[in-house]
């Protein structure tokens, strides 16, 4: 599988910073007794907390920033509510995308821009950890619809809103509500909302190739095809659904696009087939 893509003048590159453990009742109909493999010995689905390194002629986006370095531990009225005892003692562990930075060449410096799918903890932990901004020459660009919905609203220790009000105290965010956003030459955010009031997703475009980086507008491969799976944390559950699927048809029409999620098993790209009257993954 691919983990990095050349578009004409951008490259396009996955990066892990670290993993979620969910319990099933974060994928509300989706039937894991049908699909045993899909849990690990801990009883939860592990899945990656993905970014997207976009760089192109005088620009270096991140779309996305992770969990950040910390462990989220796991919460008792959870592990209660799923079952789980034990339960992992994490249930979000980052700080590895600093490294993968680094593999690829990029320091924190380099960084021109930091775009933000939306605003849940698992995709904006490097933004401003501890409330200090950890690229320090990147603009951090977000939905404008997420702060009231999500970070305002938020208890003072929620994650999330250290991170955003870090970011805002540094004077380093810029809130956008267009339905098109254009965040570098070729790179191009789309409002989706559903998953929540704000979310975007990414679309790239480099000679006669696209790649979707889809946020969380698609959570887990079986929503391909199954209107029937929504995930815990999405605002408006049909909303997200329609989003998906109006997505996902689109990208389907295109032979030469490109996928890039968020929470999927490994860091490849992936296309979107249409076999019969369905539609399946392949890997790019």
């Amino acid at each position: 599988m691919a983990t990095s893509l050349r578009m004409g003048h951008i490259t396009v590159t996955a990066l892990d910073d670290g993993v979620s453990h969910l319990p099933p009742l974060f994928y509300p109909g989706l039937d894991f007794e049908a699909h045993p493999g899909l849990l690990e010995a801990d009883h939860t689905y592990h899945i990656p907390a993905r970014c997207f390194l976009v760089q192109g002629n005088g620009f270096t986006v991140l779309v996305d920033a992770g969990i950040g370095p910390q462990n989220i531990p796991f919460p008792a009225e959870l592990a209660a509510a799923a079952g789980l005892d034990p339960a992992p003692e994490f249930i979000a562990a980052g700080g590895a995308l600093p490294e993968a930075l680094a593999a690829v060449g990029v320091a924190p410096q380099d960084v021109t821009t930091v775009f933000l799918t939306h605003l849940h903890a698992d995709h904006v932990g490097w933004a401003a950890p501890g409330g200090k901004p950890f690229f320090p020459h990147a603009e951090v660009v977000y939905g404008a619809a997420d702060w009231d919905a999500l970070i305002a609203t938020a208890p003072p220790e929620d994650p999330a809103r250290i991170v955003m009000e870090g970011a805002r105290k540094a004077g380093v965010l810029r809130p956008v509500d267009a339905a098109v956003v254009e965040i570098a030459p070729g790179v191009v955010a789309h409002h989706t909302p559903g998953h929540t009031p704000g979310h975007y997703v990414v679309r790239i475009t480099g000679g006669d190739q696209e790649v979707y980086l889809t946020g969380d507008a698609v959570h887990h491969p079986l929503q391909l095809d199954s209107t029937a799976i929504s995930f815990l944390t999405d605002v408006d559950p049909e909303h997200t659904m329609r989003t998906r699927q109006e997505l996902l048809t689109r990208i389907a029409g295109r032979t030469d696009a490109a996928v890039g999620t968020a929470h999927f098993p490994g860091r490849g790209f992936q296309r979107v087939r249409v076999e019969g009257a369905g539609r399946t993954w392949t890997d790019v």
